[in-house]
């Protein structure tokens, strides 16, 4: 067998990108898991999640820095479709 036929092709993978996470606003993780993500993904969002505060349950949304435009919109416009809701984020 000669070396050209030995060696392996390596299929050239491209490096995954890092996500810069960008903390848009703070809330509890019982309105996060039960109405708050739930809100963004509906709104068309697909990179966000919770990020935990130490000691508490509180914590923040953090979207992917090409949707915190989209996803404050959607935050935005739910507020001002339900004003009688409970504050979820702020």
């Amino acid at each position: 067998m000669t070396k050209k036929k030995s060696e392996k092709k390596v299929a050239a993978v491209a490096a995954p990108t890092k996500i810069e996470w960008i903390n848009i606003f703070k809330t509890t993780y019982g309105y996060w898991r039960y109405w708050v993500k739930n809100i963004l993904a509906d709104g068309g969002v697909i990179k966000f999640r919770f990020v935990k505060d130490e000691g508490s349950y509180n914590g923040k949304i953090a979207t992917a820095k090409s949707e915190v435009q989209k996803a404050k919109q959607v935050l935005t416009e739910y507020k001002t479709k339900n004003p009688d809701t409970v504050e979820m984020w702020h």
